[in-house]
């Protein structure tokens, strides 16, 4: 289930989500088609599971930007 994203001050909801995902060095912003991969081989779109591979349910603490190839700590792409 999704949640719509409020503005504290007035109560507004935004339209959209769940929290923006965006790479915290460069601001990039993953499309929904873009896929990770795993040292297992399995491809997904990492932000959709929080960064457990579903192939073999490795936890990926932190994920590398394919804008500027920098690595961040995966909790730190979610801006709420």
């Amino acid at each position: 289930m999704s949640q719509v994203i409020t503005d504290e001050k007035t109560g507004i909801g935004s339209g959209l989500t769940g929290p923006r995902i965006r790479c915290p060095l460069c601001d990039w912003e993953p499309p929904s088609d873009e896929v990770w991969g795993c040292l297992c081989g399995h491809e997904w779109h990492t932000f959709d599971t929080g960064g457990v591979c579903p192939g073999c349910v490795k936890q990926w603490h932190s994920t590398q930007c394919h804008q500027c190839k920098g690595w961040s700590a995966h909790s730190d792409w979610y801006e709420y």
